[in-house]
């Protein structure tokens, strides 16, 4: 009876280890890093994939091997997970395997994470490896901004601040405390008694 007991515990334990699986962790941006650490694991049904964000605002989001920087309609995702300078404990986000046949493509959604080479992997193929995933990752670099539309452009320049205008200065003759105007007035007085000399001769 014993005997049969024991050969009963032991296939209940294993059944357990079965469905429970192993747990692997995988650290985001560890040391402000834009990396997972391991970059990849090989993982059977079952097993556990653990996400712990060590710093920064970090996402582990679903993607494809082709498009490693675009999030999967139907994918998983954890959001973006801050962690606050000086944190002791940190987030936690967790999956589990269900078909370790099929591979799995995360990045992290803070951009420009992604096209900087921060991407993870569970089960890459001898077909589709993790170095052509993230070699596809880091030729996936952001867009150049488009350029503005010419009405843009018009209404930005008039709305630009204009420089003041230069206010008129006042301007002196050679002879101090006289102006233009009145040295004028003098030599037109000047001129007129030189006329009346001249006449009167």
């Amino acid at each position: 009876m014993r005997f049969s007991t024991s050969i009963v515990a032991a296939f209940l334990m294993t059944g357990v280890s079965t469905v429970l699986g192993a747990t692997f962790t995988v650290t985001v941006g560890n040391n402000a890093s834009l990396l997972y650490e391991p970059s990849s694991v090989t993982a059977k049904a079952g097993d556990v994939i653990e996400f712990e964000f060590t710093s920064k605002n970090h996402t582990v989001t679903q993607s494809t091997f082709d498009k490693p920087c675009v999030a999967k309609a139907d994918g998983v995702n954890s959001g973006f997970q801050l962690v606050p300078a000086g944190t002791t404990i940190f987030p936690k986000w967790s999956i589990t395997v269900q078909n370790d046949t099929a591979p799995l493509w995360f990045f992290c959604a803070q951009a420009p994470h992604c096209s900087k080479g921060m991407v993870f992997a569970i089960n890459p193929t001898a077909e589709k490896t993790f170095d052509m995933f993230h070699t596809t990752a880091l030729a996936s670099a952001p867009a150049a901004a488009l350029p503005l539309a010419p009405r843009t452009e018009a209404l930005l320049a008039h709305l630009a601040p204009r420089p003041p205008r230069a206010q008129p200065t006042a301007t002196t003759s050679a002879a101090a405390g006289t102006t233009p105007a009145a040295n004028a007035g003098a030599s037109t007085a000047e001129s007129q008694v030189e006329a009346r000399e001249a006449t009167a001769l």
